[in-house]
C-alpha cells in the first residue's frame, strides 16, 4: 500500500517523506479550494442580497395609496405598515422547501431589517416633481393644441391694441386736465375783465356815445357830473345876480350837487384799487393755468415719444416665434397703425402755446391803458366843483375813458371778440369731446352694472353656513401646508374688482391680455413647470358650473338655493387653487371678473377696427372702450348660458369657462401657494395629510449566510477588504441599503 501511494519501496531515513509533502500539498489544495468555495458562495451571496433587497423594497412600495393614484395620478406609500410587509417579503423569499433530500448551496437566514421613510408628498419639491412625471407628456400637446394654437392669429393685432390702449389711457387724463387748464385760462381772463365792470359802470351807466344835458337830480355815474354842469352853472349865476333883495332860490340844490360830485369821485380810488386787485389775481391764475397746461402738453409729447421709442409693434409679435399653426389667418392690424398717425394731433404746438401766451400779453397791456385814462378822468371832473369847469372837455374825457373800459370789456369780458375767438380757436381740436364724454358717461354706467353683478356673486356666500365650515377647514389644512414648508402665506388674488373708471378697465385688461401672451411665450419657448402645474389642476381638479350663474346675470333669479351645492369648496376647487379665498363666492366672483377682463381686451381690439373712422385717437378710444364693454358683458351672458364663446368675431374658436381659468393659471399660478392650495383640496377631499404620506424610503437588511470551511481564514481575508461583509464564528453577515422613490 505504502509503495502503491509514493510510487517507489521505501529505502533508509527518507521512508514516507513523499507522503508527507503530497500531505501537505493536498493541504493546500484543500484550503485553497475550500476559500475559492466559500468566497465564490460569499460573491453570489452578496449578488442575491442586492437583488432580494431591490426586489423587497420594490415589493413594499407597491404598497401605494390607491385613492391617491386613481383620483390625483399620485403616489403615496398606503396604510400598509412597511415594516412588516418588507420582513413578509424577505421571509418569504428566504423560505426553504419542503423537501428533504435538496441541496442548498446558499442557505440565506435574515439578521434584521428595518426602514426609514421621508420625503413627504405634502413638500413642494416631491409633489411639483410627482406632477412634473405626470404631466410631461399630456400637458404640452394638450396646450399648443387647445389654447395656443387658438390665441396666436390675435398676437399682432392684439399687441397693437394694447400698445394703443396703454398710451391713449395715459394721454387722455393729461389731455383733459390740460383742455380744463385751457379753459380757466381763458374764464380767468374773462373774469380779469369782468371785474372792470364797476369801473365802466361808475363811468357811464350805460355807457354810451354820447351825453346829454339835463337837470340837476341824482347822480348814477360820474357821466351825470358834466351832463348836470350846464344846469348847474345856469343856477349858480341865477342866484349870483339875483337881486339882492330876494334870498337864493338854489342854494341848497347847487351845495347838493357839489357834495354828489365829491361823494362820486371819492368812490373812484377804491373802484381802481380793488380792480387792479382782483385783475391781476385773475390774470395771474391765467398765467398759471397756461403754465400748466404747457407742462401737461410737454408730458402728453414725452408720453407719445416714449411709445414710439419702446412701443410694440408687428416687428414684435409675442407669437411670431412660436412653433406651432395658427388656426387662421392673422387679423390685419392695419387699422390701429393709421390710428398712431393722428396721436400727433392731440398735442399743442410750441406756436399754439405762444399765440396763448401774446394773448395774455396783449389783454395786459390793453389793462395797463385803462388806469391811466380813469385816472385823469377823476382830475378833469374835480373842476365840476367849480365855476370854470369845461363842460366839453369833461364831456369828452367821461367818453373817452367810457370808451377805453368799454372797448376792453367788450374783448375780454364774458362774451368778448377776443376771448370767444381764442376758445373757437381751441375749439378746433375739441370736435369729438362732447361725444366722448357721452361715450364716457355710458362706458362707466355699463361698467356699473358689470360690479352689480359682481356683488350679488359675493352675496351669494352670506346664506353659505356650511359651506362657510368647510372653507374655513380647507383654510387651516392650508396654513398647516405652508408652515409644514417653511412658506410664506399668500395674501388672497386682487382680480375680484372691475374698475369703474372705463380707461383704468381696459387698461388692466390689456395688461392682463399681455400678460397671457408673455406666458404662453414662455412656455412655448420652454418653461414648462408652469405649464405642467397648471395643466394638472385643470385635470384633477372641479371647477364652478358658471351655468348656475345665468339666471342672474340675467337678473332673473330669485331663489339662490339651486347654487347652494356650487359654493362648496369641492365644486370650485380650480378657482380656489388660482384665486385663494376662503369664501364660499369670493373666487366665483374673482374669476368672473377675470373672465370679463379679458372678453374686454379682445372686445376693445375689435371696437378700435370697428370705430376707427371716428378720427380723433381719443374718441377712437372711448368708442373702443364702450364697445368692448357691452359686447363683454354679452359674452359674459353667453359663457353662462352655453360654457363657451367664440375666442373674436374675427376668430371662431371657441373657448370653454375652463380654457379661461387655465390661461389665468399660466399668466399667474405655478407657484408655491398654489401647490399648498391643492394639497389642502386633496386632504380635504380625501382625509389624506400629504405630510404624513411618504414617497422614499430606504431599507437597511442585513441577511446571514453559513460558512463551510475555514471561517477564520475568510475572516482574515476580509481584514483586506476583499468582502463587503464582516464574518462572526462561522457566520458571515452583509448589510445591504437599499433606497426607492415614488
Amino acid at each position: 500500500m505504502k509503495s502503491i501511494i509514493t510510487g517507489c519501496p521505501a529505502k533508509g531515513k527518507t521512508e514516507g517523506s513523499v507522503t508527507i509533502f503530497l500531505i501537505m500539498v493536498l493541504a493546500f489544495v484543500f484550503l485553497f479550494t475550500a476559500v475559492l468555495i466559500d468566497y465564490a458562495r460569499i460573491a453570489a451571496f452578496n449578488v442575491q442580497e442586492e437583488r432580494l433587497a431591490r426586489a423587497s423594497i420594490r415589493s413594499v412600495m407597491s404598497s401605494y395609496h390607491v385613492e391617491l393614484r386613481e383620483r390625483y395620478g399620485l403616489f403615496a406609500f398606503g396604510d400598509s405598515d412597511g415594516d412588516m410587509l418588507l420582513s413578509k417579503v424577505l421571509n418569504e423569499n428566504l423560505h426553504k422547501s419542503g423537501r428533504g433530500d435538496t441541496f442548498n448551496l446558499l442557505p440565506f437566514a435574515l439578521e434584521s431589517s428595518s426602514l426609514e421613510w421621508s420625503r413627504p408628498l405634502g413638500s413642494y419639491d416631491v409633489f411639483r416633481h410627482q406632477i412634473l412625471e405626470e404631466m410631461k407628456y399630456k400637458a404640452p400637446v394638450d396646450f399648443a393644441l387647445e389654447l395656443a394654437g387658438k390665441f396666436k392669429p390675435l398676437s399682432g393685432v392684439m399687441a397693437e391694441a394694447s400698445r394703443a390702449t396703454e398710451l391713449l389711457s395715459k394721454l387722455q387724463p393729461l389731455y383733459d386736465e390740460r383742455e380744463e387748464n385751457l379753459d380757466l385760462m381763458l374764464e380767468r381772463r374773462s373774469q380779469a375783465a369782468e371785474s372792470g365792470r364797476r369801473v365802466l359802470l361808475w363811468i357811464m351807466n350805460p355807457p354810451g356815445d354820447s351825453i346829454s344835458a339835463h337837470l340837476l337830480g341824482s347822480m348814477q355815474a360820474a357821466a351825470d357830473i358834466p351832463a348836470q354842469y350846464s344846469d348847474y352853472l345856469g343856477k349858480y349865476y341865477e342866484d349870483l345876480y339875483r337881486d339882492s333883495k330876494k334870498p337864493a332860490k338854489y342854494t341848497y340844490q347847487l351845495a347838493l350837487y357839489q357834495s354828489r360830485t365829491s361823494e362820486m369821485l371819492s368812490r373812484l380810488p377804491s373802484l381802481l384799487t380793488t380792480f387792479h386787485e382782483e385783475h391781476g389775481q385773475s390774470m395771474e391764475e391765467a398765467k398759471d393755468a397756461l403754465n400748466k397746461a404747457q407742462q401737461l402738453n410737454d408730458e402728453m409729447r414725452d408720453v407719445l415719444a416714449a411709445s414710439r421709442i419702446s412701443g410694440v409693434n408687428l416687428a414684435d409679435d409675442p407669437a411670431k416665434d412660436w412653433d406651432i399653426p395658427g388656426n387662421s389667418g392673422e387679423i390685419s392690424a392695419e387699422p390701429l397703425k393709421k390710428l398712431h398717425e393722428q396721436e400727433d394731433a392731440l398735442i399743442l404746438s410750441s406756436a399754439d402755446i405762444s399765440s396763448m401766451e401774446n394773448g395774455l400779453f396783449m389783454q395786459q397791456s390793453a389793462y395797463e391803458s385803462i388806469e391811466p385814462t380813469v385816472t385823469g378822468l377823476s382830475g378833469v371832473l374835480h373842476e365840476a366843483l367849480g365855476v370854470n369847469g369845461d363842460s366839453y372837455q369833461m364831456i369828452s374825457s367821461v367818453l373817452g375813458a367810457s370808451h377805453v373800459v368799454d372797448n376792453y370789456y367788450k374783448k375780454y369780458g364774458k362774451k368778448g371778440s377776443v376771448i370767444a375767438s381764442d376758445l373757437a380757436f381751441l375749439e378746433q381740436h375739441r370736435s369729438s369731446d362732447k361725444a366722448r364724454k357721452q361715450v364716457e358717461w355710458e362706458a362707466k354706467s355699463k361698467l356699473g352694472e358689470v360690479r352689480a353683478l359682481l356683488d350679488k356673486i359675493r352675496m351669494l356666500g352670506s346664506g353659505a353656513a356650511a359651506s362657510m365650515e368647510r372653507y374655513q377647514i380647507l383654510h387651516q389644512f392650508y396654513e398647516d401646508n405652508v408652515s409644514f414648508n417653511n412658506g410664506l402665506e399668500s395674501q388672497s388674488s386682487d382680480k375680484s374688482e372691475v374698475s369703474s373708471d372705463p380707461y383704468a378697465a381696459g387698461s388692466s385688461a390689456m395688461k392682463d391680455i399681455d400678460g397671457i401672451y408673455a406666458a404662453m411665450s414662455g412656455i412655448m419657448g420652454g418653461a414648462r413647470d408652469r405649464l405642467f402645474q397648471t395643466e394638472y389642476s385643470a385635470l384633477y381638479f372641479q371647477h364652478f358650473d358658471v351655468s348656475k350663474l345665468a339666471s342672474l346675470a340675467l337678473n332673473s333669479l330669485e331663489d339662490t338655493s339651486e347654487l347652494t351645492d356650487q359654493l362648496d369648496p369641492r365644486a370650485q376647487e380650480l378657482e380656489y387653487i388660482l384665486y385663494g379665498f376662503h369664501n364660499p363666492a369670493g373666487n366665483v366672483a374673482a374669476a368672473y371678473a377675470e373672465i370679463f377682463a379679458m372678453r374686454l381686451s379682445i372686445r376693445t381690439m375689435e371696437g378700435f377696427i370697428e370705430k376707427a373712422t371716428l378720427g380723433n385717437p381719443l374718441a377712437v378710444l372711448a368708442a373702443a372702450l364702450l364697445y368692448g364693454i357691452q359686447h363683454a358683458i354679452q359674452d359674459m351672458l353667453q359663457l353662462c348660458e352655453k360654457d363657451a364663446i367664440p375666442l373674436s368675431k374675427y376668430m371662431p374658436a371657441q373657448l370653454t369657462y375652463r380654457d379661461h381659468l387655465r390661461l389665468f393659471m399660466i399668466m399667474h399660478g405655478g407657484g408655491e401657494v398654489q401647490l399648498s392650495r391643492m394639497l389642502a383640496l386633496i386632504q380635504l377631499n380625501t382625509g389624506i395629510n400629504p405630510e404624513e404620506r411618504n414617497t422614499y424610503v430606504s431599507s437597511d437588511i442585513k441577511l446571514q449566510m453559513q460558512l463551510w470551511f475555514l471561517p477564520g481564514v475568510v475572516k482574515m481575508l476580509n481584514y483586506t477588504a476583499a468582502f463587503p461583509g464582516e464574518v462572526q464564528g462561522n457566520k458571515y453577515l452583509r448589510a445591504v441599503k437599499t433606497d426607492y422613490s415614488y
